[in-house]
């Protein structure tokens, strides 16, 4: 529901019920909308939708090759069972992730202290996941077409079903979340009104909710790195399969692309953090200076009896200030994020070596 001045009414008593995905509008467009609504279980299309469609095209992928004799993918590497559980975790982590992140912005009270509570509260632009779809299914069709010279059945039906309207929309969906975490919120939260909570007990501005959830959201990044690890390298596996040197370079890429934005949303908030912090100190400050005489002569400097409470006043809420940290997070979670940065390319190393 929007508010009289435009801007989207998220109370903190809307933030009890899930917000809808783009991928459950998606889904909605091929019944699963409808499919939902009439099963007794409370399951949001997107759910269904991809259990529908990941295991209904391994189901049928497995029956076909079975039927004609082709060799299972399954047998030469049994690593890709994992794939469905990847893309499964990928959903999950979409709507937990969406979900965390309104109560984050609740319990940080941003629709009281903003001026433009919207732009915090639902940073994603509506049309930016049909955009990436958009663009993600005809490369892929493109690239379909160009090459399916000598493709069998699975290979078309993969490459024009499976990558582009399965695959494809639950990588954008995930992706536009993690997104909106990583670098929408941190740049909007910078550009906002919002400001820094000085007396915030924990001494990170009141920071730590999204601090949190920046680390939350790249523990999915790992899951679905070393899930793709594991089926890129299928460790412990004595067939003739064989890795390409592109599958390692897709890795890395997106392992450091990932890295990047944990840094990019790290730098910008304690950019923000600095700046207010140096903002408000500065016009504490100029209040004590503007109270005192000979306010920049240490050794002669004078506070009138009528000023001297108010004095004290102003240089607790400056040492108040001056604690607060310029990261928004606590030592242990930089330490778990920090951890979790280094495991997929550990382990990628690892298995490679092998």
């Amino acid at each position: 529901m929007d508010s009289k001045d435009g801007s989207t009414d998220l109370g903190i008593s809307s933030y009890e019920e899930d917000r809808d995905l783009w991928l459950d509008g998606f889904a909605s467009l091929f019944g699963f909308g409808w499919l939902a609504e009439r099963l007794p279980a409370d399951l949001p299309p997107s759910y269904l939708y991809a259990v529908v469609t990941v295991v209904g095209s391994n189901v049928l992928t497995i029956t076909y090759n079975l039927a004609n004799g082709v060799p299972l993918i399954y047998r030469t590497n049994p690593y890709f069972v994992l794939q469905p559980f990847v893309l499964f975790a990928a959903v999950y982590g979409a709507r937990t992730l969406q979900a965390e992140y309104d109560r984050v912005m609740a319990e940080m009270a941003i629709a009281e202290r903003a001026d433009d509570p919207g732009s915090l509260l639902d940073p994603v632009p509506s049309w930016l996941p049909w955009v990436l779809f958009g663009v993600g299914a005809a490369l892929q069709l493109t690239r379909a077409v160009l090459d399916m010279g000598g493709w069998g059945v699975t290979d078309i039906f993969a490459n024009f079903v499976l990558f582009p309207f399965v695959f494809l929309p639950i990588v954008v969906q995930f992706f536009t979340v993690y997104v909106s975490i990583e670098f929408l919120a941190p740049w909007q939260l910078s550009k906002s009104t919002v400001g820094i909570h000085f007396l915030d007990p924990e001494g990170v501005g009141g920071l730590r909710p999204l601090g949190e959830l920046i680390k939350k959201a790249y523990y999915y990044v790992v899951v679905g790195l070393v899930g793709y690890a594991l089926i890129t390298y299928a460790p412990f596996v004595d067939t003739s399969w064989r890795v390409s040197a592109a599958a390692g370079a897709i890795f890395t890429a997106v392992w450091v692309g990932t890295v990047a934005t944990v840094a990019f949303a790290v730098f910008t908030l304690h950019r923000f953090m600095h700046h207010e912090k140096r903002s408000e100190i500065q016009r504490l400050e100029r209040e004590i200076r503007e109270r005192i005489e000979n306010p920049w002569d240490v050794k002669n400097y004078e506070i009138p009896d009528e000023d001297r409470e108010e004095v004290e006043d102003l240089r607790e809420r400056i040492q108040q200030v001056s604690a607060t940290s310029e990261y928004p997070a606590t030592f242990s979670i930089w330490s778990q994020l920090l951890l979790s940065i280094a495991i997929p390319k550990a382990i990628q190393l690892v298995l490679a070596s092998a």
